[in-house]
């Protein structure tokens, strides 16, 4: 098929949405002629503005967003292709007489709620989301947490909703053990925001542990405590990797490699990709119950869910209670590792969503010729 992957950024950088866009490209190339549409416009369009539609959304401003619709719908149907992907960018619905399908991890008012909580005007957003899902043939969203709250905001039908996992954003493993030294639990914080991501609980945990004398080692990837210990040499910082340099890749995947559970009581995710990385190397996840965090983490399957309230101690008994039992905990790695092999990787989600869109297409077609025809949908 032909598709229009309808997007903001340059779904070749991998820099982008932690990589995600980057790795659905590659899936849906396999097997489609893809048109990317997008990021060449916007730039135009920001030339002739005074806000950047690359930086904030802009949904208040009806002559942009009514703008950036007509050149949209200008450059598709020039390419004619059979279908629209897109989701992270909001347009009014086109008239492109080609389905649209529609990918996303969240809703508007969520990202109000969870995200950016000081976001004044959401109405227009709001106004524009449920156009663009009316007006969708399909949707896909990533977790089951995500889709009920798009049904229950939106008044959607579910029957027009997919939910299908992400995949993690880095290379299969291939040459990693199951069977792992066991003499010093390490533990791993990956995270940009360390308050949201619930660093300092972690930091509690790791010192609660390490006070009652339980062998273990935390590595902090992506942020810095605001208190760091004066000297501790079981703990590791590590401010900032880039997945695009080969050599940060690397050590990420190493560490894993290493790892023992990834630590993570965020207070809020709409998925997790981080927890599908962990998978991938075997590593059980212990993380927050909160948003769409348990899509990705199956309890006692890859990992362990703890209520908002859980503190520091919670985890560091979470953590040292699995750990204790040897043969339970390798059962645990055997079982992320198979929840990576058959949900959380990317020819997965390529293969459902290949399925969904083909017989998207096929709906669509039938619907025109019954239409045509006169008879009943």
């Amino acid at each position: 098929m032909r598709i229009v992957f309808l997007t903001r950024y340059d779904p070749k950088d991998i820099n982008h949405w932690s990589g995600t866009l980057y790795y659905m490209y590659q899936q849906l190339k396999k097997k489609h002629h893809i048109e990317i549409v997008g990021p060449e416009l916007l730039e135009q369009l920001n030339l002739f503005s005074n806000v950047s539609f690359l930086k904030s959304h802009v949904l208040s401003d009806d002559r942009y967003v009514k703008t950036l619709s007509r050149l949209l719908l200008e450059r598709i149907s020039i390419l004619q292709c059979d279908l629209i992907f897109f989701g992270d960018l909001f347009f009014q619905p086109l008239d492109a007489n080609i389905p649209y399908i529609y990918l996303s991890d969240l809703i508007y008012e969520k990202v109000k709620v969870h995200i950016k909580p000081d976001l004044r005007d959401i109405d227009p957003g709001i106004r524009l989301e449920k156009q663009l899902l009316d007006a969708s043939f399909k949707i896909i969203y990533c977790s089951e947490w995500i889709k009920n709250s798009a049904v229950e905001f939106y008044n959607l039908s579910s029957n027009k909703i997919e939910v299908v996992e992400f995949g993690a954003n880095i290379p299969t493993p291939t040459n990693y053990s199951i069977r792992i030294d066991m003499d010093v639990c390490r533990l791993v914080f990956i995270g940009k925001n360390w308050k949201k991501k619930g660093g300092d609980k972690v930091l509690q945990a790791y010192e609660k542990l390490k006070t009652e004398g339980f062998p273990c080692s935390l590595t902090i990837i992506g942020s810095r405590p605001e208190k760091i210990p004066v000297t501790d040499k079981d703990l590791t910082i590590i401010p900032f990797l880039n997945k695009e340099k080969n050599e940060d890749l690397i050590k990420l995947c190493k560490i894993l490699s290493e790892a023992h559970f990834l630590v993570l009581p965020t207070e809020f995710d709409a998925y997790g990709i981080v927890f599908c990385e962990a998978s991938a190397y075997g590593v059980p996840s212990i993380a927050t119950d909160v948003g769409g965090v348990r899509q990705p983490i199956r309890e006692g399957k890859n990992g362990f869910l703890l209520p908002p309230d859980a503190t520091g101690f919670d985890y560091a008994e979470k953590i040292r209670t699995v750990f204790s039992d040897r043969e339970s905990y390798i059962k645990l790695r055997v079982s992320s590792r198979y929840e990576f092999e058959t949900r959380l990787n990317w020819d997965v989600w390529g293969e459902k969503v290949n399925k969904i869109l083909r017989k998207a297409v096929k709906e669509w077609k039938d619907q025109k010729i019954n239409s045509r025809n006169g008879a009943p949908h």
